[in-house]
């Protein structure tokens, strides 16, 4: 089983991941808070272009005025 499967049948259970994938309770934790933070800044960096299509968008509307 991969750390992506256990992920998802046992959600951020540190316990549980760690005895599916047979490792230390410390690791999985550790692998559990890069997941989240990896997701953290995907959804931040998603963010950006779509303000800055809002901007776009809205200086494009007002120059058809």
């Amino acid at each position: 089983m991969t750390f992506s499967e256990a992920y998802q049948r046992h959600g951020p259970d540190t316990i549980a991941i760690s005895e599916a994938l047979g490792i230390p309770e410390h690791e999985s934790d550790r692998l559990i808070n890069e997941r989240m933070d990896r997701k953290y800044s995907d959804k931040v960096e998603n963010g950006r272009p779509r303000a800055d299509l809002r901007d776009i968008r809205a200086c494009t509307r007002a120059a058809r005025r």
